[in-house]
């Protein structure tokens, strides 16, 4: 099965490159094919096509460089061989069977960031949204992109089963993402920031996680007959969490969105029975949690079960008004900032979980301020609401906190304590539980059965 993985910048925030320049690993071909008319048109045909035409070949080690020309042409040069792509047409580079670098976009490896390298042909296409630009996507076979996935997204030294059970997950995510790229006319796009990351194949693949592609191979996730959208995160914090506590419908931004019948929220203790494990959605269950040590959690091995991030008055009032007006400015998080009447940030009074999903994932929160009350809906964007500039606070770890809030002699806020658990949002899989659970006899089948509850795993 061929899948075509749109190629973001290296902030991995844009899908549109001013500039993109490649090297081929081999020989490579290079083409220009007609670009499919329908917009919804994905490009992993473009491989198998009769109708390309043959440009040039550029040999192993050669740099190939495509920029944006005058009305919506684009520019390539092979060493000194120069020409010219119509608009309405695709630069199709074909490494034969060696690899293709990017020498023009970065990503993060095991030794910091460097050139990804690509096993299958790289397709070059203008964009067709505003923003305009340089595409590229990558048309490989799907276990070559999870080879790659697999690679960035769970350590070759975790259980084989629970690295099974991401593979079947990643692929059925490449299937069915949450956003659709149909626009794109790709499949998915190699971004964490929007879809699971994929890095490239910069290393040989471990042993580990080429035995996991291999055991579940055409394996994917459905319910009623369609593949899944199969959310994972990496640590859950001892319970996962409903979809419609945590994400907005895709289409109408709507908050809380319908529910998924598949991502409800689990608890994670290894005996269900146990006191802290009946507990669900309070917050003293996360300070239950939090004060228990190491409990008896699939996932509470990991260093990323528990953390604390500590604000000052001073931090708070510094920043917390611009950020604020920041989002509340923002197309993407605007619609989950209420402000006051008076639209107005003032001396903060208080901060407060008005609302908690069944994980105790803050839901709802409220910053009482002299100027009127502030609300912040929705997990990522409560979780980005109290980033500090030129701090350790990039973002909260997760939305499942409570707080201990320090006040003055005059009942003033002194600092305000986020105790947490969990990293990520914590709906679906996570990876840190999955090894929790492999390690403790369960399979791959059992572990996907447990966080995406009523699915069928079937051939794709």
């Amino acid at each position: 099965m061929k899948l075509t993985v749109g190629l973001t910048s290296s902030d991995l925030k844009r899908l549109s490159h001013g500039s993109l320049r490649f090297r081929s690993s081999s020989l490579a071909k290079l083409y220009q094919v007609a670009l499919p008319g329908a917009a919804q048109t994905r490009l992993g045909a473009l491989v198998d096509s009769f109708s390309r035409k043959e440009l040039a070949s550029a040999p192993a080690g050669a740099t190939i460089s495509i920029g944006c020309a005058a009305g919506g042409d684009f520019a390539v040069s092979v060493g000194d061989r120069k020409f010219s792509i119509p608009a309405g047409n695709v630069l199709l580079v074909d490494p034969l069977n060696g690899t293709l670098s990017s020498l023009s976009f970065t990503r993060a490896g095991a030794r910091g960031k460097g050139s990804p390298s690509y096993r299958g042909a790289i397709a070059v296409y203008s964009g067709t949204d505003a923003v305009g630009g340089l595409r590229a996507a990558v048309i490989l076979d799907i276990d070559d992109y999870l080879r790659g996935v697999l690679q960035s997204e769970i350590p070759a030294s975790y259980h084989i089963e629970a690295i099974k059970a991401q593979a079947v997950a990643a692929r059925t995510y490449a299937l069915n993402p949450r956003v659709d790229h149909g626009p794109d006319r790709v499949n998915v796009c190699d971004s964490y920031l929007c879809c699971q990351y994929f890095g490239g194949l910069n290393t040989s693949l471990a042993s580990s996680h080429k035995t996991a592609i291999d055991a579940t191979s055409h394996q994917i996730l459905t319910y009623d007959g369609a593949p899944i959208l199969a959310l994972f995160s990496s640590n859950a914090g001892g319970h996962t969490e409903n979809y419609e506590n945590c994400f907005s419908d895709i289409r109408t931004n709507q908050f809380p969105p319908p529910a998924v019948p598949y991502l409800r929220g689990v608890s994670e203790a290894f005996h269900p029975t146990s006191q802290i494990a009946g507990q669900t959605g309070a917050e003293k269950y996360l300070r239950a949690l939090y004060a228990s040590g190491t409990p008896r959690t699939a996932d509470a091995w990991s260093h990323h079960f528990k953390w604390q991030v500590s604000i000052s008055a001073a931090q708070l009032e510094a920043h917390l008004h611009n950020t604020a007006a920041k989002m509340l400015a923002a197309a993407e998080t605007a619609p989950f900032i209420v402000p006051p009447k008076s639209a107005k940030f003032g001396h903060i009074l208080d901060v407060a979980v008005d609302k908690r999903g069944v994980s105790g994932s803050a839901v709802e929160i409220s910053v009482k301020t002299k100027s009127g009350d502030w609300k912040v809906r929705k997990e990522l964007v409560i979780r980005d609401f109290f980033v500090i500039p030129n701090s350790s606070i990039k973002r909260l770890k997760s939305a499942r906190f409570y707080l201990d809030i320090a006040r003055n002699s005059a009942g003033l806020i002194s600092n305000i304590s986020f105790k947490g658990l969990g990293w990520g949002h914590g709906v679906g899989l996570q990876q840190t539980g999955a090894q929790g659970w492999a390690k403790s006899g369960r399979d791959y089948r059992q572990i996907l059965a447990h966080y995406y509850q009523g699915t069928n795993i079937e051939r794709a």
